[in-house]
């Protein structure tokens, strides 16, 4: 039996005060991404206490399609590993979230930012 994984809501990006000039962009769009997974989605949590690289470890899934990283504490490197590069570095602060349903990843690991302890939740998700 395969889960759903689902992203559904809006963003908005708009002036920060009511009273800005006219012609001031207001962007607006909704979000509603659903992907079949396999199984139940691997979810971590590590505590990054040291500054060596942390290997995330992918459980019962060969590839992630799916892959959301929250941290707390502070900012992490992800580096997410595809047919498309190795070790693509993306700074993390403090959350992010991408689906690549064609080239799934096949290896991430976290660096945190030295001497700063800090605690990243993930979850990753292998499409059905």
């Amino acid at each position: 039996m395969s889960d759903i994984f689902k992203v559904h809501g809006d963003y908005t990006s708009e002036p920060a005060s009511s009273c800005s000039a006219s012609g001031s962009p207001t962007v607006s769009a909704p979000i509603d991404e659903v992907l079949s997974l396999k199984r139940s989605p691997t979810l971590a949590e590590y505590e990054l206490t040291a500054d060596a690289v942390q290997a995330v470890a992918f459980g019962p899934a060969t590839n992630a399609h799916v892959i959301l990283i929250k941290t707390v504490g502070g900012k992490v490197t992800a580096r997410l590993t595809s047919a498309d590069g190795a070790t693509q570095a993306i700074p993390v602060d403090s959350f992010m979230l991408v689906i690549s349903e064609s080239v799934p990843f096949t290896a991430l690991d976290l660096t945190r930012v030295s001497g700063v302890t800090t605690t990243v939740k993930v979850l990753l998700g292998e499409k059905a």
